[in-house]
């Protein structure tokens, strides 16, 4: 128990940004940001960037997940953010930190939200 909790305590604490590819150039005049990432990974559907943030929301101390919905039909778009909440809590690990950025369109405001999954105790 104290050797695990030694490499917690002196272990690197690393970050990975997934982007939907039709929002990657906004992290082209980042440099100085994506230098310090582990991982910056890019997909071409919702799916494909959900599910690479979700791999590195189980890999990374903070998984940023930047997804475009502009495709997505506005009656079905309350359920899809509710779904890439929902995944990217399951799969970030305990004391894990997972940023959802939802890009916007002229009548829908962008949104932006984060949390930090705290170990559970059964009493």
């Amino acid at each position: 128990l104290v050797s695990t909790l030694t490499k917690t305590v002196t272990s690197e604490k690393t970050v990975a940004v997934t982007v939907s590819s039709t929002n990657a150039e906004t992290y082209l005049n980042l440099q100085n940001f994506k230098t310090e990432l582990k991982t910056f990974q890019t997909g071409d559907s919702y799916k494909d960037v959900l599910d690479k943030s979700k791999s590195n929301a189980i890999e990374h101390n903070l998984s940023i997940c930047h997804i475009d919905l502009k495709d997505v039909n506005e009656e079905k778009l309350g359920k899809r953010v509710d779904k890439v909440c929902k995944e990217m809590y399951q799969h970030t690990s305990c004391n894990g930190l997972f940023m959802v950025i939802l890009a916007g369109k002229k009548a829908v405001n962008a949104a932006a939200g984060v949390t930090i999954v705290k170990p559970k105790f059964e009493r």
